[in-house]
């Protein structure tokens, strides 16, 4: 069955459940592909009916059930979706590959890497124990729940001018810190830091 999905009309088929052990599909009239899939609960879920990249035959999967994805929104998804089936690109992999930068981004917080910073770089130092200070205590404030690579340049910008009102030799000396923590975590190649935001400041 297809037809001109609408809220009215997804709301009003929680009032027909499938019949157990079954399910029903009402397709979309606006997205080619997108329909909605009615469970026995009366759960409603978004589908997207397409040939996906390495399918010889068209495949269903799920975009989502209704409620947690407006009609607005599960119609935006599809679209994207088949948008990135057209140039060879599986969805559902995608997402997952994203999901997973993102979760290293997180992982990837200031805070962390000032740690490995602190354990790595500072024992022996002489200044060590001052540095370490220092970056617990005006660092990982401002910036440690932060992923690294979300640390600008006008952050350390902020960071130096609001220092040097009160205390300039404090400034330059956090601006040193910081210069050798962002180099530093640069060279590892771990951590999805490119670009040091101290190095120009």
């Amino acid at each position: 069955m297809t037809k001109i999905l609408t809220d009215r009309t997804l709301k009003a088929l929680a009032r027909k459940p499938a019949a157990p052990g079954k399910t029903y599909d009402v397709a979309d009239g606006v997205v080619p592909g997108l329909a909605v899939r009615v469970m026995p609960s009366g759960v409603r879920s978004f589908v997207l009916v397409a040939r996906f990249p390495g399918s010889r035959n068209p495949t269903r999967r799920s975009l989502g059930t209704y409620g947690a994805l407006t009609l607005q929104k599960a119609r935006e998804k599809a679209r994207t979706w088949l948008q990135m089936i057209e140039r060879g690109i599986d969805p559902t992999a995608e997402e997952e590959r994203q999901r997973e930068t993102e979760q290293r981004r997180q992982q990837n917080s200031f805070a962390a890497v000032a740690e490995d910073f602190i354990a790595e770089k500072l024992p022996g130092e002489r200044k060590g124990k001052e540095a370490e200070r220092n970056i617990r205590r005006e660092f990982l404030p401002m910036w440690g729940k932060r992923p690294i690579t979300d640390v600008t340049e006008l952050d350390v910008i902020g960071m130096v001018k609001a220092k040097g009102h009160r205390a300039p030799a404090q400034a330059r000396n956090l601006l040193g810190i910081a210069k050798r923590l962002f180099k530093w975590a640069r060279a590892q190649r771990c951590y999805g830091l490119s670009v040091s935001p101290a190095d120009q400041v």
